[in-house]
């Protein structure tokens, strides 16, 4: 059978089309479709999926922002508190009392840029694209990267298909 047309992008989605089947080979499965079973072809995004990650992100990004521009402010308060405390402590009662909390807080101001490197970074999520068949039991998707290159390409591919079902039928 003569190849009409091919998607492949690269996640692990590799869609084929011949004049009589669809060919599709997802992570894990590899799937055959006979073109007289097909009833439907299209993209689906998965928005609400989206929408719901977008606001932790916004929320959780919210309070990265004030730890990697304000920490290093906190950590020099709280070693100004403690280390008050740690001289007011000596002068009184002759112990260190709490020195060893102003030094490491001292410490954090001082290398505060060390340390929210190893604060885990927030990415912008990114929208789950699914290539979804319709057949005539149900339906089926499989994931898909749609990156720029990829969403010509894939819509390139859907209309080839659009194409040969209504030639096929």
């Amino acid at each position: 059978m003569e190849t009409i047309a091919e998607f492949n992008d690269d996640a692990g989605l590799n869609v084929k089309l011949t004049s009589e089947k669809i060919f599709i080979s997802a992570l894990g499965a590899e799937e055959t479709f006979a073109l007289r079973g097909v009833t439907g072809i299209g993209l689906y995004d998965d928005l609400k999926k989206y929408n719901e990650e977008l606001e932790v992100y916004k929320k959780g990004n919210k309070n990265y922002e004030f730890f990697t521009k304000n920490g290093k402010y906190i950590a020099f308060g709280l070693a100004g508190i403690l280390l008050f405390g740690a001289f007011n402590t000596l002068v009184n009662k002759g112990e260190i009392g709490p020195l060893p909390g102003g030094v490491i807080f001292s410490l954090i101001g001082v290398y505060w840029d060390k340390v929210i490197s190893f604060l885990p970074k927030l990415e912008k999520p990114k929208v789950d694209s699914y290539f979804r068949l319709m057949i005539s039991g149900g339906q089926r998707e499989f994931p898909f990267d749609k990156s720029d290159d990829n969403s010509v390409k894939i819509a390139d591919f859907i209309n080839k298909v659009e194409d040969t079902l209504t030639a096929y039928k």
